[in-house]
């Protein structure tokens, strides 16, 4: 007995061992990428957010409300020319792993089809930049050139966007963190240029954005380890595009409200409260900005690692247990912008001194934001797509009847018009997250 007694307590020692080897192998993994995260993207993300900043304080307001709507163009192509297309490599990551047969024609697929929406995407801009011209009484050749800076700019970060992807799914986040480097500090030296300078145009800063994304494609071939993805000449098949379609089109509807819905409301700032209402708004913005660095970290480390999880289980343990600290370090991060506005207006310099409500407001909508990213993610990732048209539905509407009845007057009823709709679609879209957890026939793809 005693025999056994001993083989027992051996065994168990062996096993308390190697669960604590295990579970200290993952903890320093996690601690060496958070490190690197936070070194990397600390020094990228700080570079970008000192552009930022200097542009807030050197511009006039005029300047910095034409930079505002520019950026808003910029954001609005990036993701039309996307439209949730390259959403289907994270999930069919997941499925086939590195099998590259399969992974490689959705690339070109991908590729192919970012192209053609980039096209559309840009005369929709290019409609609206005309109709500010216009009404604001902008000179044409200024508002020109800002569109083909916006466009330049989209077409560079859709050819480094997939190999940025791609290396952080085969776990070289770190030499993606010295491409993203080598576009911060570009768009840093531009901005350090604007003090030198004197220019103090959105013009510049615009030039700024375009050759950081170029200075991420040159640094791309230096970096990359792997075989390069985009092969324009590679054959894609029906099922090639039957996959991509099939994955992309749920998604299509939600895309277009979330890309329309920020630009929308800053037009409608612009068009019924002028310029100081978006200057401020678009200001105060930049700190959500800074605070939005975790968002980043979901992209860049936990979304590759999720599309390395194969087992369902594990993936909604995991999930869950990022979105519990996601809702906790925004509560902190609201109840700091609370307690303390004065201290991160700072940041913005003393025209903006006097935003105390528009501060919180920009934080809980970064909040929000951050949310629906993740959940987006998550469920893209697992399929959970089939209702995203009816919740598309349901925030155009809600769009629709809270903008038809919102007072634009300052800055504080814009955030708050932010804030409401983006709340209304992170209800939409963990409805859908327990929709698929306890029903995931009714949320799934076929």
């Amino acid at each position: 007995m005693w025999t056994a007694f001993s083989g027992s307590a051996d065994r168990n020692g062996l096993v308390n061992r190697f669960m604590s080897v295990a579970v200290g192998g993952r903890f320093a993994r996690w601690s060496l990428q958070s490190l690197e995260f936070a070194v990397g993207q600390g020094l990228t993300q700080a570079a970008g957010m000192i552009s930022g900043l200097i542009y807030v304080r050197l511009m006039p307001v005029d300047q910095y409300a034409l930079y505002a709507m520019a950026l808003s163009s910029l954001a609005f192509v990036s993701i039309g020319s996307d439209m949730g297309v390259s959403g289907a490599l994270g999930y069919y990551w997941r499925e086939h792993g590195n099998d590259w047969s399969v992974i490689q024609p959705m690339i070109a697929a991908i590729v192919k089809l970012r192209s053609v929406l980039l096209v559309f995407a840009s005369l929709i801009v290019g409609v609206f930049l005309l109709k500010t011209v216009h009404e604001r009484n902008l000179p044409i050749i200024t508002v020109l050139a800002c569109f083909g800076l916006v466009v330049g700019t989209v077409a560079c970060q859709l050819r480094a966007g997939i190999d940025l992807g791609l290396m952080r799914f085969e776990g070289m986040q770190r030499e993606s963190y010295y491409c993203e480097a080598a576009g911060s500090i570009t768009r840093l030296v531009v901005a350090l240029g604007m003090i030198v300078t004197g220019i103090t145009t959105a013009l510049f800063g615009l030039a700024g954005q375009l050759l950081g994304s170029l200075s991420v494609l040159a640094a791309l071939p230096v970096f990359r380890r792997t075989r390069s993805p985009t092969n324009s000449s590679q054959l894609i098949g029906q099922d090639g595009w039957r996959a991509i379609l099939g994955l992309a089109t749920p998604t299509l509807p939600t895309t277009i409200v979330y890309m329309a819905q920020d630009p929308l409301v800053l037009w409608f700032a612009l068009a019924f409260g002028g310029n100081a209402p978006i200057a401020e708004a678009f200001a105060v913005g930049r700190i959500g900005a800074i605070y939005g660095l975790v968002g980043i970290f979901i992209t860049v480390v936990i979304g590759p690692k999720f599309t390395r999880i194969r087992d369902d289980a594990h993936f909604a343990r995991m999930a869950g247990l990022c979105l519990s600290a996601l809702v906790l370090l925004s509560t902190a991060a609201t109840m700091i912008a609370y307690l303390a506005p004065s201290a991160l207006l700072l940041l913005i310099g003393p025209k903006y001194a006097h935003l105390h409500r528009e501060v919180v407001l920009s934080i809980v909508a970064t909040s929000f934001n951050l949310l629906i990213a993740f959940l987006t993610m998550v469920n893209r990732m697992r399929g959970w797509v089939r209702l995203e048209p009816l919740i598309a539905a349901s925030q155009a509407v809600a769009i629709f009847v809270l903008a038809s009845h919102w007072s634009f007057g300052d800055s504080a009823s814009v955030l708050e018009l932010m804030v409401a709709l983006a709340g209304f679609s992170l209800f939409c879209l963990f409805t859908m997250s327990v929709l698929g957890l306890l029903m995931p026939a009714l949320v799934k793809v076929r």
